[in-house]
């Protein structure tokens, strides 16, 4: 893959708000696309943000189960999908659920 192969930021995004769309739905399936697709990214900002692995590893699970209830009966994300769940994340990470 070179870097004009990539998708860009914006196409991600927009898959991924689509992904959400999808799963507010009751789409198992794309709810798990979105995890596989932005976990990793998801533990990074908890790692930077509790700066113990164990920990992140604890919120993880709780951030992804936020998601998911709160998107059932919308129709969109709040706003692009990263940013979203990075948003929940932060908050977790900081004790401000």
């Amino acid at each position: 893959m070179t870097m004009t192969d990539a998708a860009s930021p914006a196409t991600r995004d927009g898959d991924l708000d689509a992904l959400l769309v999808r799963a507010a739905t009751g789409d198992c399936e794309a709810f798990v696309a979105f995890y596989d697709a932005t976990a990793s990214r998801v533990y990074a900002v908890l790692l930077s943000v509790t700066g113990v692995a164990a920990r992140a590893d604890a919120l993880l699970e709780g951030i992804y189960l936020e998601a998911w209830e709160r998107m059932r009966g919308r129709s969109a994300p709040p706003c692009p999908g990263m940013q979203w769940v990075s948003a929940i994340a932060h908050r977790h990470a900081t004790g401000r659920r």
